[in-house]
């Protein structure tokens, strides 16, 4: 199996997991999808079908829209092993809630809405990791006594 038809698999499996549907002639999925990416249709199509590959700009709002993080969607897509991956200092605990169950108990079902609910939650994410990851100090603010 090609990347492209592991990635293709990959992106065909997450998508029906975040309750995108690209089963149906007028699912919805593939164009909230592509709405969500910053591309068109037919990009997203190309994808689904093994014909491309995203480039590197689209894996994070691709990861974002599906609800997972760029590093499980880069592993489990093929694109790279996960040794190559960095290790992180992030907490094993979680919640046991993905994204797409989070959006199944908020009730998003529009598929528009429930790739932009997602793609919310990984920005928050992100940066929650990120002001977890600075340095501690009391640079720019008082700190109460």
């Amino acid at each position: 199996m090609t990347i492209t038809e592991q990635y293709a698999a990959w992106l065909a499996s997450a998508m029906r997991t975040a309750k995108l549907d690209i089963d149906s002639q007028r699912g919805g999925g593939r164009m909230a999808l592509a709405k969500a990416v910053g591309v068109s249709p037919s990009t997203v199509a190309r994808w689904l079908d093994a014909k491309s590959t995203p480039s590197p700009e689209y894996f994070e709002p691709i990861a974002d829209a599906v609800g997972v993080e760029v590093g499980v969607m880069l592993v489990e897509s093929g694109i790279i092993s996960a040794e190559s991956l960095p290790q992180t200092g992030r907490s094993d605990v979680r919640s046991g809630l993905t994204p797409a169950q989070a959006a199944d108990e908020l009730g998003y079902t529009d598929p528009v809405e429930r790739a932009q609910f997602m793609r919310d939650l990984a920005t928050r994410n992100r940066r929650h990791l990120r002001s977890a990851a600075e340095p501690d100090g009391d640079e720019g603010g008082a700190v109460a006594q």
